[in-house]
């Protein structure tokens, strides 16, 4: 985990993402917006600090493609909010959703951005974008095309957020299971028929 602060301004935002390229790319979009930013890098196995956060306050948290589940204390330390940008549509909820969408021969998949709750999957939804899956698709390939999705919403969104505007309020719900890293490691899921050999993906 590392945890990369910036300058000093209002409103002050705290990233948390993966090491990935996407990650470096909406850190640096952040970073021009006019926030000052945070960013906390994050991957699944990596040891958590007692204070992951670093004692950061400020008014935004925001998560992208993040498998760092924040507690409610960290949630608390945002004034304003803490918004999500996931890879998925609601129905498809928690770790390994490549590979469910893959075992269910799903036709389409998503990005979803949503605020951050305790619980997780389930805070208001903000936007969905679904897309068709190609004809042959694995789990690399819907996995790069999400993350790509996912970064046009948080480019189209971000404004929003750094500017104080109105976000705009989804009429979609979440619902389904929330799968688990057990389930992924597995390979079994008991809402998915059917089941593909996939590679592995990240959740």
């Amino acid at each position: 985990m590392g945890l990369h602060r910036a300058r000093r301004g209002d409103p002050s935002l705290l990233l948390v993402t993966d090491r990935s390229a996407w990650g470096e790319l909406v850190g640096r979009f952040a970073r021009v917006s006019g926030a000052a930013v945070s960013h906390m890098l994050w991957e699944h196995g990596d040891p958590v600090a007692r204070d992951p956060l670093g004692g950061w306050e400020g008014d935004w948290i925001i998560g992208f493609r993040a498998d760092y589940v924040l507690s409610g204390r960290d949630l608390k330390r945002a004034r304003r909010g803490a918004l999500n940008f996931r890879p998925g549509p609601p129905d498809i909820r928690g770790v390994g959703m490549y590979e469910v969408a893959l075992a269910r021969s799903a036709d389409t998949f998503g990005v979803t951005c949503h605020h951050m709750v305790e619980r997780v999957d389930a805070g208001p939804i903000v936007e969905v974008e679904r897309f068709p899956v190609a004809a042959g698709a694995t789990g690399t390939a819907l996995c790069e095309e999400a993350a790509a999705r996912a970064y046009l919403q948080f480019l189209r969104l971000l404004p929003l957020v750094v500017n104080g505007a109105e976000l705009p309020v989804s009429t979609e719900e979440w619902h389904g299971p929330l799968h688990t890293w057990a389930q992924l490691r597995r390979r079994a899921w008991p809402d998915a028929l059917g089941v593909r050999s996939v590679q592995s993906m990240k959740g």
